[in-house]
């Protein structure tokens, strides 16, 4: 958040004053942004948490002040340094600054400063390097960032990216030079524990080519949670500055902070302090600073966690609390004090012997206890102890057909099926057909059936529709074709139906 001014001047009378560089250039008091664990009005530093569905954005205003900001140095002929005058005595700055992360791994920021007051003395040197000072509010230079995260986790995330700075501030509130700045960012932040740690190194490209007010800057932050809403810690900020000396030689200007710093976290809400003083003499370096930082997040909503499934220490997929016996696999059993319990399935149908009617042999589950475990012989969910026709699927609650009844040579059909005049089955007559397929795929036994139709005294064509129209039923039934025939006969009256056992 800080620049320094090296402004120098000579003060013996037989010094040669070098042409001045152009004015205010490379002199700025808002450089420095402390790193913080949390950093939410820029959001593309400290801990984050990887979020999978909508944006994250932030918006916040920081609040500084520093003392004896910006001094005039005089060197005289033995080499001595000497301020002159104290150029930026008193600083009220302002940032206002807004990110957006659409993506988990993809950031924006901006970020514009402000000066809101500032006093000091005039120059009194013979070289000046900047204007006097200010004391009228003034903008500074705005702020556009972009960073990305090739490694996003709670506990360490990697940042890449950068800021490059569009001048557009005014140059008598010292924050701007009307030059255009870009630098590099590096930066990893986390949490482990009750810790929260985040350090930023930003490098200026025209640092190395000793390009007045560009920077090499690093910034950390350290932060231990005292409770889930407080966390107390130290962030403290080194920089190198380039600038030129009045002899038109190269130098460097050092700034160092160490902050205290007390931060709030309330809901999206976030409210921080930091205060501390300043060493190293750099441009903009002040003896004390404080800052004020008020934020609000909003969070994309995390992925989504996969459901957890209820505790099954013996994994018999009855949960502990259910289970009467949670470290011995067993079946389930109506009795709570036997449910989940190792128990004794002889016939290893799955249900326990002592609730099985029919433990000898592998049976249906069944609400019925008279019922319960026993076969199904015929399927037709009727269990065969309350089934009163054990072979012969049909409805409950007796289980047996309601028009086909098996005979000992064919089935016994009541009502008959008859065609009348027509070529199409009646209701019953189609019900009829169904059950006989049904009860021989219940009795495989049961090799073949004939179905005769009476032709006596009818016309061959509708014979031949009848006996398409039956055939066409016992397809749909699914039963193979090779366990039925369809027969005409001329001894029968004409649209009768008769079913038959062949073998």
């Amino acid at each position: 958040m800080t620049v320094a001014l090296a402004a120098a001047a000579a003060l013996a009378p037989r010094i040669v004053a070098a042409a001045p560089p152009a004015v205010n250039e490379g002199v700025r008091i808002d450089q420095l942004q402390p790193a913080s664990p949390e950093s939410a009005f820029v959001r593309a530093e400290g801990p984050h948490v990887p979020f999978a569905e909508g944006v994250e954005f932030a918006v916040g205003a920081t609040f500084e002040y520093g003392k004896g900001v910006l001094r005039e140095v005089g060197v005289d002929q033995a080499g001595g340094k000497h301020t002159v005058a104290t150029l930026v005595d008193h600083a009220l700055l302002a940032r206002i600054a807004g990110s957006i992360t659409p993506v988990h791994w993809l950031s924006f920021d901006l970020a514009l400063p402000f000066a809101l007051l500032e006093s000091g003395d005039k120059p009194r040197g013979y070289v000046q390097l900047a204007p006097p000072a200010a004391s009228a509010p003034g903008v500074g230079d705005l702020r556009i960032g972009v960073h990305f995260r090739p490694i996003d986790t709670k506990t360490f995330g990697l940042l890449l990216g950068g800021r490059f700075w569009a001048p557009i501030g005014s140059t008598d509130a010292y924050l701007s030079d009307r030059r255009f700045r870009a630098e590099i960012d590096l930066g990893v932040a986390g949490e482990a524990a009750r810790a929260l740690y985040g350090c930023t190194l930003s490098v200026a490209p025209g640092f190395f080519a000793q390009r007045n007010g560009d920077r090499l800057a690093a910034a950390c932050a350290l932060h231990f949670a005292v409770t889930p809403v407080v966390s107390l810690g130290v962030e403290p900020s080194l920089a190198l500055v380039s600038h030129t000396n009045p002899d038109g030689k190269a130098a460097l200007g050092v700034l160092v902070e160490p902050l205290g710093a007390l931060r709030l976290r309330l809901g999206g809400l976030r409210l921080g302090f930091a205060a501390g003083p300043g060493f190293g003499g750099g441009q903009g370096n002040a003896e004390v600073r404080a800052l004020v930082n008020l934020a609000y997040v909003g969070l994309g909503r995390p992925p989504k966690q996969a459901p957890v499934a209820p505790p099954d220490r013996d994994l018999d997929k009855i949960p502990d609390a259910l289970d009467a016996c949670p470290d011995e696999a067993g079946p389930p059993s109506r009795d709570p004090k036997q449910n989940g319990c190792a128990a004794h399935d002889r016939d290893g149908d799955g249900i326990r012997d002592d609730e099985d009617f029919c433990p000898d042999r592998p049976g249906i589950p069944y609400p019925d206890p008279r019922a319960n475990g026993c076969p199904d012989s015929d399927n037709d969910g009727l269990p065969d102890p309350i089934d009163q026709c054990v072979n012969e699927p049909g409805p409950p609650p007796t289980g047996c057909p309601l028009f086909a009844h098996l005979g000992s040579g064919g089935f016994k059909i009541e009502p008959p099926i008859d065609f009348g005049a027509g070529d199409k089955l009646s209701t019953g007559g189609r019900a009829a057909l169904e059950e006989v397929a049904a009860t021989l795929r219940a009795n495989p036994k049961i090799e073949q059936v004939s179905v005769s139709i009476g032709t006596k005294g009818a016309r061959a064509p509708l014979s031949d529709r009848r006996a398409q129209e039956i055939l066409l039923v016992l397809r749909a039934a699914n039963l193979d074709s090779s366990r039925y025939e369809v027969v005409l006969r001329d001894d029968l009256r004409a649209g009768l139906v008769q079913v038959r056992i062949v073998r």
